[in-house]
């Protein structure tokens, strides 16, 4: 499979950016700049093209739009690379319409690449939140598995479904619900299963990549916290046979695989109770390395790695432990910062091209 990187990127009328031409190296790129100048704005263009949405939570064209621009519509053009050949991928959207042309030809549903994005915040929200530690799974999982994700819609479907039947009431809603749990049950079973070997997948890069990334000798393990590894449909089916009448006095689903969670441990202790911030952020740092080296594995490339501003929390020997091990790696980085002390350290990487933005526009770059 061909690994296609981001060469260039020009965009008009994309939130604060203006139309500069972005010419991106296929290794590391640094790009810097003050809080609110547009660097995350970039970051989020690579990740629209290449995944056919924001990494924004319930971001619409309404807010991604520049309303200051003389166009109401928004235009992200870009030239993708994979060792000596070029192709071009545009995005094309209006306040109800979104056109993709892959060479100027229209695509319906075809990507050139897919991305990555490392949130700082999203360490914190990892460890405190077991729906957002759910959604991160099933929609990493999601990325490289597409029948998971054809799957996970339907169940997602059928659960509003059951609730919606549970939350009305009356006298046929046995009869409904028997009805809709053998939907539910299917689904469970194939999701479940799906994670766990996720999760086993998993097990076996992050210990190692925790090494390679922070030379420290710690043991990650990640489980998947849920009553239904290993259950087969009837079992399931059987379960909320057995669990309707509650559920009919609760007016809701109250047990099933979207209140499963995911258990990280940090040499044998649960990371979100014992860890130091500072650990927690480099478990999750290494998780999604790991990831990155789970999707090289599945598909022999890897994808377009986007990282903003991960500076937190990590003293400047982690800084340049993280710096050195993404200098070894053969994947495209596009990483931001606004911090000083961090960004000395990326003006050291050789090699690398540097961007500097203000207010949207790109100043210079080397």
């Amino acid at each position: 499979m061909d690994c296609w990187k981001v060469k260039k990127l020009q965009v008009q009328n994309f939130r604060n950016l203006n139309k500069d031409v972005f010419d991106f190296s296929s290794g590391i790129n640094c790009i810097f700049g003050q809080n609110g100048n547009g660097k995350t704005n970039l970051l989020e263009a690579i990740y629209l093209l290449t995944n056919k949405k924001s990494f924004r939570k319930n971001t619409s064209y309404s807010q991604m739009i520049n309303i200051e621009g003389a166009s109401p519509e928004m235009i992200l053009q870009s030239v993708f690379e994979s060792n000596d050949k070029q192709v071009s991928y545009s995005l094309r959207m209006t306040d109800g319409l979104e056109e993709r042309y892959l060479n100027n030809t229209f695509e319906k549903s075809k990507t050139v690449s897919t991305s990555v994005f490392i949130n700082p915040f999203d360490s914190y929200l990892f460890h405190t939140s077991s729906t957002f530690r759910r959604q991160w799974f099933d929609s990493h999982l999601s990325l490289i598995n597409k029948e998971f994700k054809q799957v996970l819609g339907r169940f997602q479907k059928a659960i509003k479904f059951r609730n919606s039947v549970l939350g009305i009431g009356g006298k046929n809603t046995s009869t409904q619900l028997q009805a809709i749990d053998e939907q539910v049950a299917e689904y469970s079973s194939f999701l479940t299963q799906k994670r766990y070997d996720f999760l086993q997948e998993l097990n076996q890069h992050i210990t190692p990549t925790f090494k390679a990334i922070f030379s420290e000798e710690h043991r990650l393990q990640l489980d998947l916290d849920s009553m239904f590894v290993h259950w087969d449909k009837k079992k399931v089916f059987d379960f909320y046979r057995h669990q309707e009448p509650n559920d009919i006095k609760a007016h809701i689903t109250q047990v099933g695989i979207h209140r499963d969670d995911f258990i990280f441990s940090f040499d044998g202790l649960n990371a979100f109770e014992f860890c130091s911030l500072g650990q927690q952020k480099m478990a999750f740092l290494s998780l999604i390395f790991a990831y990155i080296e789970l999707f090289r594995y599945k598909f022999t490339s890897y994808p377009i790695v986007l990282i903003d501003d991960v500076s937190g929390e990590l003293d400047s020997q982690r800084w340049k432990n993280l710096i050195q091990y993404l200098e070894t790696k053969s994947f495209q980085v596009l990483i931001t910062t606004a911090n000083e002390n961090f960004g000395k350290e990326l003006e050291k990487i050789p090699n690398s091209k540097k961007f500097l933005i203000e207010h949207g526009t790109l100043i210079n770059h080397e």
